[in-house]
């Protein structure tokens, strides 16, 4: 009895092993694709992770034992929960997640995005909460050619540059002495509440002016948050030095960058290009920039700016340098699958008008079984 060969359960099976191999072929064709500027994104991790070696040996040097449970790729970048410094919690997987060298290259990423290059100034205002993105973004600018201006709020969160004898400033002086960085603060303020240290004790305060003095900034000593942000404001008119700042980069809840605690969480992390309206309780520096239509990078909530650029949260042990899709990114070889496809449609058109001849034979009275 004639069977369409379409219905066979010989073609079927034959075309069932044929697509299977097809897919596999498919499949295992994938190829990494570089993203733009993987050579400057590749200089910039392996020089955030020299900076990260540098300080691990300089703290093993100076007898330090490091927390094998709560710094578990023993990076010297976590501090302690508390601290005479420590401003206001933090979250350690967020501190941990920002330790990825990686992180350089991400920022040089959004430098890039931003129109930002060689010989462009670049506001820069950090915390000692999150020392690791704050030498990311020095390495980034340094390896695209660009002038950080930097303002640092020494006090820390929890987990971040808290150690008193180790303050994030220490970390930058340490670095621009091994010439592994070539930019560093220029001016300092204790931070905390009110950018002056407020719910830190006496001795907390004692401390961090301190730090500021044996790394030779600039202090920052307003009695006020409104006379702090405005010593800031004069510190980056004087330095841009009649050229036009390009970018203005936050790390870290600065109340005198963000203006109240509230804000952090109403600018989208990252690059933002364009100002966002919206009826914000407060403002503080980085409004003066963002407001005159100069992007912003606001680097704070760290785990959704390592989703957004595939990098791994808390990881254990740190990724390698190029790890991550700002590096490159897995796409099928179209040729293959584009072959692949042809093979499959072409021995299915086959069949088909195999079957339709057939079919007009056995129309006419033939029986297609009967032919050899």
């Amino acid at each position: 009895m004639y069977r369409p060969s379409i219905k066979s359960h010989r073609t079927l099976l034959v075309l069932m092993i044929l697509a299977a191999g097809l897919f596999y072929w498919s499949e295992n064709s994938r190829v990494r694709i570089r993203q733009p500027n993987y050579d400057l994104k590749t200089q910039a991790a392996q020089r955030m992770l020299q900076a990260i070696d540098a300080l691990r040996a300089n703290r093993a040097a100076a007898g330090w034992a490091l927390d094998e449970v709560n710094d578990p790729n023993q990076s010297a970048l976590i501090g302690e929960r508390y601290s005479l410094i420590t401003t206001d919690q933090g979250e350690l997987g967020a501190k941990l997640t920002s330790i990825n060298p990686n992180f350089a290259a991400v920022i040089l990423q959004m430098l890039v995005d931003a129109g930002v290059g060689k010989g462009d100034k670049a506001a820069v205002a950090f915390t000692g909460s999150f020392p690791a993105l704050n030498l990311a973004v020095i390495i980034a600018c340094e390896v695209l050619d660009v002038e950080p201006v930097i303002i640092t709020s020494v006090g820390s969160s929890s987990w971040g540059a808290n150690e008193a004898e180790f303050t994030y400033l220490d970390m930058e002086r340490i670095l621009f002495d091994q010439e592994l960085i070539h930019h560093r603060t220029l001016a300092a303020s204790i931070g905390g509440g009110e950018d002056i240290g407020r719910a830190l004790s006496r001795s907390g305060r004692k401390l961090i002016e301190d730090a500021i003095r044996r790394n030779g900034a600039i202090p920052i000593e307003g009695r006020s948050l409104q006379e702090n942000m405005a010593a800031r404001r004069q510190i980056y008119r004087e330095q841009a030095q009649g050229r036009p700042y390009r970018i203005f980069i936050n790390v870290g809840g600065g109340i005198a960058v963000l203006g109240s605690t509230e804000t952090a969480a109403l600018i989208p992390p990252g690059l933002n290009l364009e100002y966002r309206q919206m009826n914000y309780p407060a403002r503080g520096i980085i409004f003066d920039f963002w407001e005159q239509a100069i992007p912003i990078i606001h680097l704070l909530n760290v785990d959704e700016i390592a989703l957004k650029y595939g990098l791994p949260r808390a990881p254990v042990p740190l990724p390698s340098v190029g790890s991550g899709k700002v590096f490159s990114i897995e796409r099928y070889n179209l040729t293959i699958a584009t072959i692949s496809t042809v093979i499959l449609f072409s021995v299915l058109l086959g069949i088909v008008l195999l079957d339709r001849d057939k079919y007009k034979l056995r129309e006419e009275g033939v029986d297609p079984d009967t032919l050899m």
